[in-house]
């Protein structure tokens, strides 16, 4: 995923003779990274770090300084304040229009955030440090400047060890049911069969930003033998979560990965190489999942049950999918006998344990579903801004895919928010229509900021 910052390209001139150069406005990686740059990146990584729990290392009495309060949350101010403060440094990417939508849902969101503070006459400093998921969302600054500073690659570097063991940990929770990672949650679930099995919510370290980036440079540049160790690796989780959702949209990921590749390419050979790969990929994690995976005959069994399972939940709208279905209905509800224009806001029971039957139903509903929340909570205003984000940026994520010509890491970042977009849009059966969740954009900044980069770099 790292060589993609540094390959060098080759161009014919007209008087056919090839001249290589380093292609300057898609990354420009320097070969000694300024100590600013570096700063930024520790400072972005030990947040995320922080964020899911330093991996055990570090007791939480370390890292929580008051109450619910990180110091991952002091860093996330800092870091906004401090991008803001050095805003003219990536001038153009601030004021690039396709992150006009963005700065409008973010002062939208601090209306909403003080607005419903009078309202429900809840502690404004109480109540700040309760909505950090909303305040992620300016995560796309700190973002920005880390792209401008060329420090992308030196971020990936430290993410990449802490990965590695994250995943290692996620499969043996998967497999033992013991939680050997901090702050996930193991349940065990039955299947249709009497089958049952442990799911760990919670996620990796970014593993799956890594098992799909080495794909990428699989289909866009060279095979690496040794990669295909570390994409296994990255992929068990993603299997053993029993997550349907998830197994549906890295599906899709990949297969838009390898059409918009061999669309570019439109050599046969090309596509026939590609096939290839993704053969040698399956065939190598099936091998490793018999071989190595305990009781893997009854984890395969699991897995076509827990595929059963959804589609009868889809038929006879039960399980997971009608409670979701039907909390559609509750949040409509509650947005009808409600501010239709600007919501209920952010309701302090989205902090606050819910007390009453009706509360518990709107939190569940405010969790797990989408748009309906969405229109519950921001009301039409706010419902727009999503609708018009996911289009917009649809539109634009696919431009870039098709005027591009280099395949660098933020390809790889437009092409995942694409996909992602292509999925809580078309295919996303909870009813989850937008990437911009009730929480704000939190896990979407990178991809907004690699759009950002991208799109500035091709109009200049």
């Amino acid at each position: 995923m790292l060589r993609i910052a540094t390959n060098t390209i080759k161009q014919r001139t007209n008087g056919n003779t090839e001249k290589t150069y380093t292609p300057v406005l898609e990354t420009d990686v320097p070969r000694v990274l300024p100590p600013n740059a570096k700063l930024l990146a520790w400072g972005i990584f030990l947040f995320y770090f922080i964020e899911n729990g330093t991996l055990g290392l570090i007791p939480k009495e370390l890292y929580f300084v008051y109450r619910n309060m990180r110091i991952s949350d002091f860093l996330l101010y800092g870091l906004t304040i401090y991008s803001l403060w050095n805003a003219s440094e990536f001038r153009d990417l601030y004021s690039s229009r396709a992150l006009t939508i963005v700065k409008m849902m973010l002062v939208y969101l601090l209306a909403q955030f003080f607005v419903s503070c009078i309202s429900y006459e809840y502690n404004v400093l109480e109540y700040f440090f309760r909505l950090k998921s909303i305040w992620t969302s300016f995560l796309v600054f700190p973002f920005l400047l880390l792209l401008q500073r060329k420090g992308l690659p030196y971020l990936i570097k430290l993410i990449l060890p802490v990965a590695i063991v994250s995943n290692v940990l996620y499969i043996l929770s998967a497999i033992s049911g013991v939680a050997f990672l901090p702050e996930i949650g193991i349940v065990k679930q039955s299947l249709p069969g009497g089958l049952e099995v442990y799911r760990v919510y919670g996620g990796t370290f970014f593993g799956d930003y890594f098992f799909l980036g080495f794909i990428y440079i699989w289909l866009t540049d060279k095979f690496k033998p040794y990669q295909l160790i570390l994409v296994v690796l990255f992929v068990m989780p993603q299997i053993l979560a029993f997550g349907r959702q998830a197994w549906v949209y890295y599906t899709l990921t990949l297969f838009l990965m390898f059409v918009w590749s061999s669309m570019r390419k439109k050599e046969f050979r090309m596509v026939f190489r590609q096939v290839a790969l993704f053969a040698v990929l399956g065939a190598s994690l099936i091998y490793v999942f018999v071989t190595y995976i305990p009781r893997s005959d009854y984890l395969t069994e699991a897995i076509g049950a827990r595929i059963e399972q959804g589609q009868s939940d889809v038929n006879n709208n039960e399980g997971t999918y009608g409670t979701r279905v039907n909390s559609v209905n509750v949040l409509v509800g509650l947005w009808l006998n409600n501010n239709m224009l600007f919501g209920v806001g952010m309701h302090p029971m989205w902090v606050v344990t819910p007390v009453t039957e009706e509360e518990r139903a709107y939190a569940w509903g405010f969790s797990d579903v989408g748009w309906a929340a969405i229109l519950a909570a921001y009301g039409i205003i706010g419902f727009s801004m999503a609708m018009f984000f996911q289009i917009y940026f649809g539109i634009i994520t696919f431009k870039i895919l098709k005027r591009t010509k280099k395949n660098d890491i933020y390809t790889f970042f437009v092409l995942m928010f694409f996909a992602k977009l292509i999925f809580d849009s078309v295919l996303n059966y909870s009813t989850q229509f937008f990437s911009t969740g009730l929480t704000g954009f939190g896990g979407a900044t990178l991809y907004i900021a690699a759009m950002t980069y991208k799109y500035e770099r091709l109009n200049e």
